[in-house]
């Protein structure tokens, strides 16, 4: 191991443990006072990925995303080019695991689209609760940060399989929001779902970038003011990695697969006991982080 590689990994530790001290404070939450829920949560990925290895590898859709409490549950909408059924599945209740061969050598252009299903049983409308927030011991003013987001490191298939090379990961999602309250509110609303290290290329209604929730990502947020019964749809993108200039675009895809049995409506996680815990992702974002140099640089 030579210094350069070194060094390589004691940036990523020191950046990954770079949270600011005077971070704002969040309080805890009664879920059942939120008056808003988001709903129709869609992703659409478009990955180039390099098998690196002088043999065939595979690799397939992750249909739970894990960083909430329960796990939220996707279903393939479409995929191009086609995915095939593999081996052995992990998803049963959701048609099956799906992905794709790479041959020694190969490079390949992958689009698939997600909607989000569960869990089991699905919840019509939901909203994200931040975990490990501080119970209110303070009097007569304290913060309101708003509605929290998720974060995830769109490479860790990199750490889970060295031998395939991400070369571009982008992102585009979708969510309604709807106002349940009797009354007009105002306040932050966070992406549900945000990549690490990653840059945040376009937003319809146009958002802003929240720099504290979280160090090293581009945290999609925007300051909403709706009456009471509103609704307002949302769409963001992502590019991975942030130095990225490529502009992938998205057209027209007609592969698919398999109609499922799972519920065609939206779940999250809207109990005192759910949402994503902060402190432990901060953990997680240095352990993922090393890995994913170690195997890129050190092996």
């Amino acid at each position: 191991m030579n210094i350069n590689k070194i060094c390589m990994v004691l940036i990523v530790l020191f950046v990954s443990m770079g949270v600011s001290y005077g971070a704002e404070a969040w309080i805890t939450e009664n879920p059942n006072a939120t008056s808003v829920r988001m709903s129709e949560l869609t992703a659409t990925i478009h990955i180039h990925i390099k098998n690196n290895n002088n043999q065939v590898q595979y690799f397939k859709i992750s249909q739970e995303y894990f960083k909430t409490t329960p796990a939220m549950e996707w279903q393939i909408v479409w995929t191009s080019p086609a995915a095939v059924k593999m081996v052995k599945s992990s998803y049963p209740e959701l048609g099956g695991d799906y992905g794709w061969k790479l041959k020694p050598g190969e490079t390949k252009t992958i689009c698939f689209k997600l909607k989000n299903t569960g869990p089991t049983p699905p919840l019509p409308e939901w909203y994200i609760i931040r975990n490990n927030s501080q119970e209110n011991q303070y009097w007569p003013l304290v913060p309101e940060p708003g509605i929290t987001a998720t974060w995830f490191f769109p490479n860790e298939l990199e750490m889970l399989n060295p031998q395939l090379d991400l070369q571009l990961w982008q992102g585009t999602f979708n969510f309604k929001l709807r106002n349940v309250d009797s009354k007009t509110v105002s306040g932050i609303v966070r992406a549900p779902i945000v990549p690490m290290n990653s840059k945040l290329t376009y937003s319809k209604p146009k958002a802003f970038i929240d720099d504290d929730s979280m160090v090293n990502a581009q945290t999609a947020a925007w300051d909403v003011t709706m009456a009471a019964g509103a609704q307002r749809y949302f769409t963001y993108q992502y590019i991975w990695p942030s130095s990225s200039s490529h502009d992938t675009g998205y057209g027209k895809y007609s592969s698919s697969l398999p109609t499922t049995s799972a519920a065609s409506t939206t779940s999250s996680v809207p109990t005192k006991a759910t949402g994503v815990p902060y402190a432990l992702f901060v953990i997680a974002a240095i352990v993922t982080g090393a890995g994913v140099v170690y195997a890129k640089f050190v092996r």
